[in-house]
C-alpha cells in the first residue's frame, strides 16, 4: 500500500458550465417516492439531526427535497411524568426544481457544511457525459436550500463520474473544513482516493494522486462499502471505516486515518477486526454508523438479510475496535416482517439523547414512503414504526389488470376463478406445443436428468387445445399455490402422491389429473406423429369441469404480480434503472433444450427459440398457429438439488429446489437487462424482484417466461 504526502490544496477554477439539456427518452432517473430516493442526513436547521430525501417524485427531471424533523413533544405539566410518546417526524419541502432541470440517475449526493455557517449543506457530483463532470451545491438557510447555480463549486473534463463508487462527507482536515472523500477506481483494482476541501465558496481538489493509493491489484471497491466516523478515537478529524469482502465470506475492517501524510490504515493490510470465514456475506447487508451506546467512539452497525427473509442489526463495536461479538445483533425483525430489499438505512441522534439511531425508510409499490426509527441502546435497539408515512404518491404499477398477465381488467372478466397451472412435456418429441400462446406466464423448470418441462399458467383465457401434459414434480407443489392453480397432470410417483393428497388436503391447490379420479378430462392424439408419453391433451372447458369435480370451482383471489400499467412506458420505468442493453438471451439448458430469445424492438417482445439438439427452432404454438412472443423474460437463480427419488423407468433421480427465501433473479424487458433479487416468503405468494439499485422491478403487460435455474448458473445476453 501506498499513502500520497498531503491534504494540501491545488486549485482547478470554475467555470460557468450549464447543465445539458436533457430529454425523458435520454435520462437515467425513474419516478421516486421520498424514501426510494437518496436519504442523507444532517444538522440542516443548524440545531438538532434531520433527514432529507431527495426524489423525482413525477418522473420528469424534476427535484424534491423534502426535510423530515422528529416532532417535539409539550413538556408535562409541573408536579406529573411525561408520557412515552412514539417516534414522529413532520414532514416539511425544503426545495422544488420543475420538470427538465435535473437527472438523479446523474448524480451522486453527499451532506456536509459547505460554508462553514453550522448548517449542513447538500453536495451532488453531477455526470455532465464523457470525463466531464461538476459539484453542484445547494446551501441551507435554516429553513430550505439556495440552489447556487450550475456553474458549480468545482468542475472537471477529466474525470470519470463512473468511476467514483463512493462519495463520502466529512471533516478530514487539520483545519476544521469540511471536505468529501471520493472513492475512485482505476483499472486493475488500483484504488485512489481523491481529496476535495471546501473554502467556504469552492471545492478545491488536491490531485490525481489523492490521500491514498493501494497500488493496482489491491482494492476492487466492488467488494467493499463505505461509512465515516470516530472509530478508534473519540476525538480528532473523522475516519474512513471499509468493510471490505474477502474469498469464503470473510470480512475485514480497515480504518483510514488521517494524518499529514495522507490517510493511513491503522494496522495496515490486517485490519481492525477479521471474521472468521464463511460468516459474512456484504450484498446481505446495508450499513451505518452511529454511537449507538454513547461512549464517545462510532459504532457500526450491519443492517443485514437472511436466508429466511429475517433482518439483525449487527453491531460491530467502536469499543471493541469494531469487532463483531455478537452475531444476534441488537435488533431482530422476523421473517418477511420488514422489506429489507426497498429500506434505505441512515443514521443520526434525532432524539439529541446521546445515543445513535437508525431510520428505515421504505417504498411501498403503493407509492406511499414509511420511515421508522431503531432508537439507540447500549446492548438494543427500541423499534418504532411509521414515524413517518406518505400518501400513496406516484405508482407505475397496474390495479386493475389480470394478475399473470397486467392486461387491463373489462367489465364482466372472470378474474376470481382459479388459474389453470398445466403441465407441458417439452421433450424434442413433444414439440411443437399445444396451447401455450394463450397462457398468462409460462415456467420452464428442470426435471430430472436436467431436461425441461413447462407448467403453463392460464387464468385470462382458457386453452383450445393444450399439451402434451405430463407428471408432476415437486417444483409445482411449491409453485401452484401461488396462483391458486388447478394443478393439471398426467399422474406422479407414488412418493409425490403421497405430498400432493396432503397438499390438496390443506387446500393448498386442486389437482385434475387421470391418477386423482379425473380421466374424463383428458384424451390421446397422434397430433404431429406423438405417441406414448408425448400426447396427452387436453382443453380448458375440460379442465374447468374437471375442477368442479374436484371443488374447484369456487372464487378465489389470484395474488397479482407487479406489472406496469401499460406496456408503452419510459425503458428506465418500474426498477429499470441502471439496466443495460440486451436482445440476445441464451439460458443454457442441455443441447437438446437450450433457449435462445431475441427481442423484436418494433413488437417490443422477444421471439422463443428452442434447440432440438440439432439446430435452433421458432416456438409457434402448435393449436393456435401463433409465434410466442413473449413480453417478458425472468431468470431466478436458486438451490436445486438431486434427490434420491427415482422419478423414471431409466432410474434418474429427481429434482428438488428452494422456492422461497432470497436469491439472484434476472428479468429482461423492452430489449434490457436488469439484474437484482427474489423473494418470497411462502409457497402462497408470488415472487418479488427488487433492482440492484433497491427499487421494485416490474414487468410489462403480456406474457412472461419464467426459467428457474441452479444458482451458479450464468444467462449470457448481448
Amino acid at each position: 500500500m501506498r499513502r500520497i504526502a498531503s491534504f494540501g490544496f491545488s486549485l482547478l477554477i470554475s467555470l460557468i458550465w450549464l447543465i445539458p439539456a436533457a430529454t425523458p427518452e435520454q435520462h437515467l432517473a425513474v419516478a421516486q417516492t421520498p424514501a426510494a430516493g437518496v436519504p442523507l442526513v444532517g444538522s440542516f436547521k443548524g440545531t438538532g439531526t434531520q433527514i432529507v430525501t431527495v426524489s423525482d417524485p413525477t418522473d420528469s427531471l424534476g427535484l424534491r427535497i423534502q426535510l423530515l424533523d422528529r416532532e417535539t413533544t409539550t413538556p408535562a405539566p409541573a408536579g406529573t411524568s411525561p408520557l412515552p410518546t412514539p417516534e414522529k417526524f413532520i414532514p416539511s419541502d425544503w426545495y422544488s426544481a420543475p420538470a427538465n432541470s435535473f437527472d438523479l440517475g446523474k448524480m451522486r449526493w453527499a451532506a456536509a457544511d459547505a460554508n462553514f455557517d453550522g448548517k449542513t449543506d447538500l453536495i451532488a457530483l453531477y455526470d455532465d457525459g464523457g470525463t466531464s463532470v461538476r459539484l453542484l451545491v445547494w446551501l441551507s438557510t435554516g429553513t430550505g436550500f439556495n440552489f447556487t447555480g450550475a456553474q458549480g463549486w468545482w468542475r472537471s473534463d477529466g474525470y470519470a463520474w463512473s468511476r467514483v463508487k463512493a462519495i463520502i462527507a466529512g471533516n478530514f482536515s487539520a483545519v476544521g473544513h469540511n471536505g468529501l472523500l471520493f472513492i475512485y477506481q482505476y483499472d486493475n483494482f488500483d484504488m485512489h482516493i481523491h481529496y476535495l476541501e471546501s473554502d467556504g465558496k469552492q471545492f478545491i481538489y488536491t490531485g490525481n494522486q489523492g490521500v491514498y493509493v493501494s497500488g493496482p491489484g489491491q482494492y476492487d471497491t466492488a467488494r467493499a462499502r463505505f461509512v465515516v466516523g470516530r472509530f478508534t478515537r473519540t476525538t480528532g478529524p473523522d475516519q474512513l471505516a471499509s468493510v471490505y469482502q474477502y474469498p469464503n465470506f470473510q470480512i475485514r475492517i480497515h480504518v483510514f486515518d488521517p494524518t499529514p501524510q495522507g490517510l493511513q490504515p491503522v494496522n495496515g493490510w490486517g485490519g481492525v477486526f477479521a471474521s472468521a470465514e464463511n460468516t459474512y456475506d456484504i450484498t446481505k447487508a446495508k450499513f451505518a454508523a452511529a454511537d449507538v451506546d454513547g461512549d464517545g467512539k462510532t459504532d457500526l452497525l450491519g443492517f443485514y438479510w437472511y436466508g429466511d427473509g429475517s433482518v439483525r442489526v449487527h453491531k460491530f463495536g467502536g469499543a471493541q475496535n469494531l469487532a463483531l461479538l455478537d452475531t444476534s445483533g441488537i435488533a431482530y425483525f422476523a421473517p418477511f416482517s420488514l422489506p429489507w430489499l426497498e429500506t434505505r438505512v441512515v443514521a443520526g441522534d434525532f432524539n439529541a439523547d446521546g445515543k445513535g439511531d437508525l431510520a428505515l425508510l421504505t417504498s411501498l409499490i403503493d407509492g406511499s414512503s414509511h420511515v421508522g426509527v431503531l432508537r439507540g441502546g447500549g446492548t438494543a435497539m427500541t423499534w418504532s414504526s411509521d414515524a413517518f408515512v406518505s400518501a400513496a404518491g406516484l405508482n407505475n404499477r397496474c390495479t386493475n389488470c389480470w394478475p399473470l398477465s397486467g392486461q387491463p381488467l373489462v367489465v364482466g372478466d372472470l378474474v376470481n376463478r382459479r388459474t389453470l397451472a398445466v403441465k407441458i412435456d417439452n421433450s424434442p418429441d413433444a414439440r411443437p406445443h399445444y396451447g401455450i400462446s394463450q397462457a398468462d406466464m409460462v415456467l420452464e423448470l428442470l426435471v430430472e436428468g436436467f431436461v425441461t418441462r413447462l407448467a403453463g399458467y392460464f387464468q385470462s383465457q382458457d386453452p383450445g387445445t393444450v399439451g402434451a401434459v405430463r407428471s408432476v414434480r415437486y417444483s409445482d407443489r411449491y409453485t401452484t399455490p401461488m396462483v391458486r392453480g388447478v394443478l393439471v397432470a398426467s399422474g406422479a410417483s407414488q412418493s409425490t402422491s403421497d405430498l400432493i393428497y396432503r397438499d390438496v388436503a390443506n387446500n393448498n391447490y386442486v389437482i385434475v389429473s387421470p391418477q386423482f379420479g379425473e380421466g374424463a378430462s383428458f384424451f390421446r392424439a397422434s397430433y404431429d406423429g406423438k405417441v406414448v408419453p408425448h400426447n396427452l391433451f387436453s382443453s380448458g372447458s375440460a379442465i374447468r369441469q374437471g375442477a368442479n369435480n374436484e371443488g374447484g370451482g369456487a372464487p378465489v383471489t389470484v395474488p397479482a404480480w407487479d406489472f406496469l400499467t401499460s406496456a408503452v412506458h419510459s425503458p428506465s420505468a418500474g426498477g429499470f434503472f441502471g439496466s443495460v442493453p440486451a436482445t440476445f438471451i441464451e439460458i443454457p439448458y442441455r443441447s437438446n433444450a437450450t433457449v435462445r430469445y431475441q427481442y423484436d424492438a418494433a413488437a417490443n417482445t422477444y421471439a422463443r427459440y428452442q434447440s432440438n439438439g440439432f439446430s435452433f427452432v421458432r416456438e409457434v404454438d402448435a393449436a393456435t398457429n401463433v409465434a410466442i412472443n413473449a413480453r417478458n423474460v425472468v431468470v431466478i437463480n436458486t438451490d436445486v438439488i438431486t434427490t434420491t427419488v427415482q422419478e423414471d423407468a431409466g432410474g434418474a433421480f429427481s429434482l428438488d429446489m428452494r422456492l422461497t427465501g432470497t436469491g439472484p433473479a434476472t428479468m429482461f424487458r423492452d430489449g434490457r437487462r436488469q439484474d437484482g433479487t427474489w423473494y418470497r416468503g411462502t409457497w402462497f405468494d408470488p415472487f418479488t424482484f427488487i433492482s440492484q439499485n433497491g427499487e421494485r422491478m416490474l414487468l410489462s403487460p403480456g406474457q412472461t417466461w419464467i426459467h428457474i435455474v441452479p444458482i451458479d448458473w450464468s444467462i449470457p445476453s448481448s
